[in-house]
């Protein structure tokens, strides 16, 4: 049997499949603007955890949709503080940033 050409991936729709949820679209957008015109102001990364807050935000809606994605950014930005100390939640990586990523959030659908 003879098969097709490979796929490629598109973004965060696995299986090359093209987003259709306007409100994601829009959420998504949102955080590609913040990211690429607000975030560098000033030049300094202020963000303690990795992945940073609007990369585990735009992370959340692909992977769990508007609603839980932002009921896990509001999680996130609860518990992003300057007073976060590395422990069993949070692992510190070698550039003294803590380790933070959408699949060991609670609300993760496994």
């Amino acid at each position: 049997m003879m098969k097709g050409p490979e796929t490629e991936l598109r973004g965060p729709g696995a299986g090359g499949q093209t987003e259709t949820s306007s409100v994601r679209i829009a959420l998504l957008g949102m955080i590609r603007l913040y990211q690429r015109y607000v975030s560098p102001i000033g030049g300094v990364d202020r963000c303690g955890f990795r992945p940073s807050c609007s990369h585990y935000g735009y992370e959340a809606i692909s992977t769990q949709g508007p609603v839980i994605g932002l009921m896990m950014i509001g999680d996130r930005q609860t518990r992003c503080t300057i007073f976060k100390e590395p422990g069993p939640d949070y692992m510190l990586l070698p550039g003294g940033k803590l380790f933070d990523p959408v699949s060991k959030n609670l609300l993760f659908g496994k």
